[in-house]
């Protein structure tokens, strides 16, 4: 069932109870084959949304799930985005993999990247999934959990 008008109605006076609506401007789109509401944030301060490595960014993610979750009654997909952070973030990670890869084939030891959330994790986990020459485990706990990239043998 698509919600997209309720789920930008509510978007927007989320926005405006934090007393940010007015330089925000708020797009979703709906995803029916992936079951997923894109909810793109356009604004000329998007370090207010984002937050430190993107912890307002999923908090803002986790509360509109979770109050979508009780007006639907239902879980329902979706992702937040400001000014495509998440599509910068993704080549940063990438761009951050692809070093790591060069220093294990170098090397031949594993090489840590930086620590990042779960999501991003998963990130560097699938964009190396299929490389012939090197694995991917997680090694830490909570905020220093790091993707971890070796050789394989």
């Amino acid at each position: 069932m698509d919600h997209t008008s309720a789920v930008s109605e509510y978007t927007v006076k989320f926005l405006h109870q934090l007393g940010i609506s007015d330089s925000v401007t708020v797009q979703v789109k709906y995803d029916k084959e992936a079951d997923l509401y894109q909810i793109l944030f356009h604004t000329d301060q998007p370090s207010l949304l984002i937050g430190y490595h993107g912890d307002n960014l999923s908090a803002i993610q986790s509360i509109l799930g979770l109050h979508f979750h009780s007006q639907f009654d239902q879980w329902i997909n979706l992702s937040v985005n400001v000014n495509d952070y998440r599509e910068r973030r993704e080549l940063t990670i990438h761009s951050l993999a692809d070093t790591a890869v060069s220093r294990v084939l170098t090397t031949n030891h594993p090489h840590s990247l930086p620590p990042m959330s779960a999501s991003e994790r998963r990130m560097g986990h699938m964009y190396l999934q299929d490389h012939p020459r090197v694995l991917t485990s997680s090694q830490g706990v909570g905020k220093s959990r790091s993707v971890v990239v070796s050789p394989k043998s």
